[in-house]
């Protein structure tokens, strides 16, 4: 088989990536991409430079810690004292790093362990109060696409490919070409978990290994079959598990490639040796060593249900996509956009229509939020795409479409959101009309209550002008201390009565739900 490379260097340097959408920015800047995993923790810091033609993204400084965080989990999947702690160290050293930083340029993700763990929230606030930085636990889905992005800017000979990333909780697989992923599956089984599960101890026999590896397989079994279906012609490996195995095969046991006889002969001296004790794998560092025969038998696993003969190593994966993304939202091209855009689309949404909810709901919001902080910036996009969908769930019935534009947005594939992200857009087209009970436990704070507020507003205002030459004139709306007041047009009022009794009621429901203490409507 030919290939394009033996070993991929992401961001290192050889030559930089080129980031397609792009919009030029004078400056050189500084990014960075943090990755909370389950058995390390790693900071990646680029510089971004472009003048026109072609941005490219260099890193120039990486930090590692071995905190084997999925090894800190108990029976009830809680984090014990220690893990948690070998992490906040981790993240005191990043925060050194990071310390004249803005916040758009800093993305701090997390993955597997964070995802399970029963008292995740518990340390991430003390995770983001050492850092500095909001901290996002990410699905598998979205891991697994931003692996993908990563790898498929560094490697962009336009090859169908499968990308195996064995973390230490998790194992990402993804087929895809170009920038085209058509399978995004992530599997909970890594390199920690299953040390944990089947190699207590440290042991690894064979007859251990042999009980890993059925277990293993039929995991990855249903992904394997789909993959069959949808074809590739070359098959990836990144991260920690990947580049070990690599190296061994290369530096170990003189094969220039990682294939089934290397695996074959890694497994073997798995069997000859106490791990700590082996000439081949005393090669590795120790904290790779106490988790490789989970490793091994996960990339066994992986090679005999894909059908995979050859695997090449590609350094790029999750934290290059990381880095990537965050260049084009700052350039002007944030994934989300393209993602709202794709979903109005397949929803058969009017745009016209919801282009005029999403800029007056936001115009009121402008007029009521005080300062201009990151987080306001942040819930006002939330908003505005929130507004754009808001009728995605007419194409299934217009009764209740509301309720079902918000189950649609809770479950769809939406790359570029994390989990909180898709919840507080669900809970925003929910609230759009409607009583306000329902939204209790979904929406928290000033600003939350304050996105609600406006776009009810500019709903309300769009149903009444619908067929008026004359478009509803913006409201005044002031926001203060858990108050409003609306101002409105008493000459559009006066030819819209049905608008005056709706806002009346509008402000009635408010005040019962005693979650303003007063909501006025003015008439000017």
């Amino acid at each position: 088989m030919t290939r394009c490379c033996r070993v991929v260097k992401a961001l290192s340097y050889s030559r930089p990536i080129i980031v397609k959408a792009y919009s030029p920015m004078s400056e050189s800047s500084l990014l960075a991409a943090i990755d909370l995993g389950s058995n390390s923790f790693r900071l990646l810091i680029a510089r971004t430079t472009g003048n026109g033609a072609a941005p490219s993204v260099r890193a120039i400084d990486s930090v590692k810690r071995s905190v084997r965080l999925a090894a800190g989990l108990d029976t009830e999947r809680r984090l014990d004292a220690d893990s948690r702690m070998r992490g906040l160290e981790a993240l005191s050293v990043f925060s050194d790093r990071l310390r004249a930083f803005a916040p758009q340029a800093v993305r701090a993700v997390a993955t597997n362990t964070l995802r399970v763990a029963q008292n995740s929230a518990d340390f991430l606030a003390d995770a983001q109060a050492v850092l500095g930085y909001p901290i996002e636990v990410i699905t598998g889905h979205e891991e697994a696409r931003l692996i993908w992005v990563g790898a498929s800017h560094a490697l962009s000979d336009g090859r169908r490919r499968l990308v195996i990333d064995i973390g230490g909780g998790s194992t990402e697989c993804i087929l895809g070409e170009h920038d085209d992923p058509k399978m995004l599956d992530s599997i909970d089984v890594g390199c920690v978990n299953t040390t944990l599960a089947h190699f207590e101890g440290g042991v690894a026999d064979e007859r251990r290994f042999d009980r890993a590896l059925r277990v293993l397989k039929q995991r990855f079994a249903p992904v394997a079959r789909r993959s069959r279906a949808l074809g590739w012609e070359h098959a990836v490996g990144t991260s920690g598990t990947a580049k070990a195995l690599s190296q061994l095969a290369r530096h170990a046991l003189g094969s220039p490639v990682l294939d089934r006889l290397a695996l074959a002969q890694l497994r073997r001296a798995l069997f000859a040796a106490p791990i700590n004790e082996s000439p081949v794998f005393t090669q590795l560092k120790p904290d790779r060593r106490a988790v490789i025969a989970g490793g091994l038998a996960v990339m066994t696993a992986v090679f005999d249900e894909f059908g995979i003969d050859t695997i090449d190593y590609c350094e790029a994966a999750l934290r290059d996509g990381i880095l990537i993304e965050l260049w084009s939202a700052l350039a002007g091209t944030d994934i989300r956009e393209q993602t709202v855009t794709q979903l109005q689309s397949r929803y058969q949404i009017d745009l016209v229509q919801s282009r005029r909810v999403a800029e007056r709901a936001c115009a009121l919001y402008d007029q009521a939020a005080r300062a201009v902080r990151e987080e306001r910036l942040e819930r006002r996009a939330l908003l505005g795409w929130a507004a754009r969908l808001a009728d995605a769930g007419r194409i299934i019935a217009d009764e209740n479409y509301h309720r079902h534009a918000a189950y649609m947005l809770r479950h769809a594939d939406m790359p570029g959101f994390n989990d909180a992200e898709q919840g507080a857009l669900s809970a925003l087209v929910l609230a759009q009309t409607g009583g306000l009970r329902k939204l209790r436990g979904l929406v928290a704070g000033e600003l939350g209550w304050l996105s609600v507020l406006a776009l009810r507003l500019a709903v309300l205002l769009e149903r009444h002008a619908m067929g008026d030459e004359r478009a509803p004139p913006l409201p005044a709306l002031f926001f203060r201390q858990g108050s409003a007041r609306v101002e409105l047009a008493r000459d559009w009022l006066d030819a819209h009565p049905e608008a005056r009794e709706d806002l009346a009621e509008e402000a009635a429901r408010w005040t019962e739900q005693r979650l303003l203490t007063l909501l006025e409507i003015r008439e000017l």
